[in-house]
């Protein structure tokens, strides 16, 4: 398999693809961002980053962007409102990604999936999860698979509303919290690694915590700035009767909150690297920048 120097990367602005589209260019990779919003991608991706506009519902401009690309890195999701009936990035688009990628000659995907993939819930968001890996696995292209514990951005981005931080329920077991800078930097390296096609990598970082004491640490590192409001799950899943939105955060946090997690990516520190970043490193790195 020929070095990869090329890299398309679909989900480049979202929350997680945008540390990882950093981490592949400062390593040194030509990264090329396959967005809808080419004038809004450029306002927040590196001026490095190459900017091609692209749908996932369009088979042939997906042709056209991933022309000449050695590798593609996905950054999918299920948004929140969504039905099952619904067109699914990580479904068809995703069918339309591997078609596209297949003709234009793409020598390997990298997928950021979930730990709690594996789960035994039989809801239909985690079976499309199950199902893309299918895909990609059957693809023809070689793969490398990311599973990742609970990002640390979760806590900034999904939960803090105003000066609360807002914690959906009570966790049962500790998370592996990981800072997408830190992970962004693993798929860097797994990327330059001829060895790390047809691998699948467990994504966790340094600190074992469950979902309330992140929060806690979270909030105590931005100097008591925010203030965190309880809201019990049952409550939310009330409200999932009558919103697609609630239903969906409901769900997402009772299997996240209830998944037993264990150590497992000590192969991939050794691989790829071991993280370092703390959820009070975290915090206050984003209290400097606000």
């Amino acid at each position: 398999m020929k070095p990869i120097r090329k890299i398309a990367v679909i989900g480049a602005t979202g929350m997680l693809g945008l540390p990882v589209v950093r981490a592949l260019a400062d390593a040194g990779f030509e990264v090329t961002a396959l967005v809808r919003n080419p004038d809004k991608a450029r306002r927040v991706l590196p001026s490095k980053v190459a900017v091609v506009e692209a749908d996932v519902r369009d088979v042939a401009g997906l042709r056209r962007g991933l022309a000449g690309q050695d590798a593609i890195y996905l950054s999918l999701s299920v948004a929140p409102g969504e039905a099952p009936g619904d067109f699914h990035t990580e479904k068809q688009g995703l069918e339309n990604i591997l078609a596209a990628a297949r003709d234009a000659g793409v020598g390997r995907i990298g997928y950021l999936s979930a730990l709690v993939h594996d789960t035994d819930s039989r809801w239909w968001v985690i079976d499309i999860w199950r199902e893309a890996l299918a895909r990609i696995k059957a693809s023809g292209i070689a793969y490398t698979i990311f599973y990742p514990s609970n990002f640390m951005e979760t806590l900034k981005q999904r939960h803090v509303v105003g000066t609360r931080m807002m914690m959906l329920g009570r966790a049962k077991h500790p998370n592996y919290w990981i800072a997408g800078d830190d992970y962004g930097r693993q798929v860097a390296k797994a990327f330059a690694l001829p060895s790390a096609a047809g691998r699948e990598y467990v994504i966790q970082g340094p600190q074992p915590l469950t979902y309330d004491e992140a929060a806690e640490r979270y909030v105590g590192a931005t100097g008591g700035r925010l203030q965190i409001t309880r809201v019990p799950l049952w409550l939310v899943r009330l409200g999932g009767l009558f919103s697609r939105e609630l239903d969906f955060n409901a769900r997402i946090m009772h299997a996240v909150l209830n998944y037993p997690e264990t150590f497992k990516a000590q192969e991939t520190w050794d691989e790829l690297g071991a993280p370092t970043t703390t959820i009070e490193d975290f915090a206050r790195r984003g209290s400097k920048a606000a």
